[in-house]
């Protein structure tokens, strides 16, 4: 089994306040955003993680570069090396513009699927070019609302089409579907491992796999250690995982740690089973905390966690699960965690 120390990273959006739709304006003082390269350089300073995961835009903001384009592609790239930081991994946005309210790669309209299939090719020049080794795909407006609205088959058929030709546009970058059960559409295409699997299955490319965002499928009710294991029995499929935390209501994207402990340690102890080699990257919204001080917590959460696998033993944790008694699994982590009674 390995002994592989992860890799961290975190999406750059997060070092800055988000909006809701009770707060349409941000919960942040006006103009206090940061820009792309303000959050390098705090993401470099602080030391804790190994990459940045990047959000692409079409335009800047006015000027001010949010995240990563053609025009500025160099600059952020050069940024990145001064700090020593990798690019995990590249977003194209599938969700953010009022054109693709209604979908992206699966929408009815054939010249939006065309756009946004085209939009995630970009993506992939790009990140060949900046030696990115990945790129995700989140269908967030892909799905449906109300009953007899979408044509379920086509649909999944477009999706299916649409990341075939994304994916073999270069075999070499990996794409990874991220699956949702919901929001912002009541029902997402993607909506669960399994589908996403599924999907995967009916693409027949290598370099298509799962980008598992545990907030998602924790409010989705799937268990985190047998999602990965699925995933990595059927050839390796967890590419990128997102690290946030809830209470498994909604996908509430809260500090990583703050919520989950005993299941996140199983999550970690069959990530180190299975050989994931990939990023844990910070996903959350820090609506009324400390940004930097939010993701800088859920990043040392994370490492505290692998300094536990250390401590106790990957052959103390797969004894525990060939015994199958939950009175000893619950007495050994009690005394590991809580001490001795």
């Amino acid at each position: 089994m390995s002994q592989r120390k992860h890799k961290y990273s975190v999406i750059h959006t997060n070092y800055n306040k988000p909006s809701d739709r009770f707060m349409g304006g941000g919960y942040g003082e006006p103009g206090s955003a940061n820009d792309v390269y303000q959050i390098i350089e705090m993401a470099g300073k602080d030391g804790l993680v190994d990459g940045l995961e990047l959000l692409m835009f079409e335009s800047s903001d006015n000027g001010r570069w949010i995240g990563i384009g053609e025009p500025n592609k160099k600059e952020v790239k050069a940024g990145l090396d001064k700090y020593g930081l990798k690019l995990a991994s590249l977003i194209p946005n599938l969700w953010g513009h009022w054109s693709q309210g209604k979908g992206s790669v699966g929408s009815t309209d054939p010249k939006m699927r065309r756009k946004s299939i085209d939009q995630c090719k970009r993506a992939v020049d790009m990140a060949a070019e900046l030696e990115c080794p990945y790129i995700g795909l989140w269908p967030g407006q892909d799905g449906f609302d109300y009953y007899f609205e979408v044509d379920y088959q086509k649909a999944w058929e477009w999706w299916v089409e649409g990341v075939r030709e994304i994916a073999g546009h270069n075999p070499k970058i990996k794409i990874g579907l991220e699956p949702k059960p919901d929001e912002p559409r009541a029902y997402s295409i993607i909506s669960t491992v399994p589908k996403a699997l599924l999907m995967i299955e009916d693409i027949g490319l290598d370099n298509v796999g799962i980008c598992l965002d545990i907030g998602h499928s924790l409010y989705g009710h799937e268990n985190l250690g047998e999602v990965v294991a699925l995933m990595q029995m059927r050839g390796n499929k967890l590419f990128h995982c997102h690290m946030n935390d809830n209470y498994n209501g909604a996908d509430l994207d809260m500090i990583f740690g703050s919520v989950h402990t005993l299941e996140f340690i199983e999550f970690f102890y069959w990530l180190r089973r299975t050989g994931f080699d990939g990023y844990l990257s910070i996903d959350l919204f820090a609506y009324r905390t400390d940004p930097r001080g939010s993701i800088n917590e859920g990043v040392k959460w994370m490492k505290a966690i692998d300094v536990f696998i250390d401590r106790v033993g990957m052959e103390k944790l797969t004894a525990l699960i060939e015994e199958g008694d939950p009175v000893e699994y619950a007495h050994f982590f009690r005394e590991q965690l809580l001490g001795k009674s």
